[in-house]
């Protein structure tokens, strides 16, 4: 089984109560639109397939649970910083502590999920998963538009 997180930026109000059920610290970033008042944005991880942010990790810090999920171990992570490069979702944080901070899922029942009364945020099983990641652009690509390769 395959499950996407999705965010609808349309119906988030910025309460903020995702970020305060995320047990992560920084692992969900609710930030307001410049040129839209009253809109914000949601930066949280998708957990793509295939994961760009684990395809670069060169310390194998990054990996994909049997949920799916991408998940970071610290203890390999050098806060190298190129997992924040690529990922197409700006959602790898660098905390103000200098560790990287990502999205776990919860173990696969994500809290910010079950909080978000607004919808914002849904957790589904889809077919297609693998179909929507097959356009987004290769971790080479992303490297590259960055200036980093």
């Amino acid at each position: 089984m395959e499950y996407l997180l999705h965010v609808l930026t349309e119906k988030c109000t910025g309460c903020m109560d995702c970020v305060e059920a995320c047990p992560i610290e920084d692992g969900i970033r609710v930030i307001p639109l410049p040129t839209l008042p009253e809109r914000w944005d949601i930066a949280i991880c998708r957990h793509c397939n295939p994961a760009p942010c684990v395809e670069v990790c060169e310390f194998g810090a990054l990996s994909v649970s049997e949920n799916g999920a991408v998940t970071l171990n610290q203890s390999l992570c050098t806060s190298c910083k190129a997992c924040t490069a690529v990922c197409p979702f700006g959602a790898v944080f660098l905390r103000p502590d200098g560790m990287m901070a990502k999205c776990d899922l919860c173990s696969g029942s994500p809290r910010c999920v079950a909080a978000c009364e607004e919808g914002a945020l849904v957790y589904e099983r889809v077919e297609r998963k693998r179909f929507l990641m097959r356009e987004k652009p290769s971790v080479v690509e992303l490297l590259e538009f960055k200036g980093l390769r």
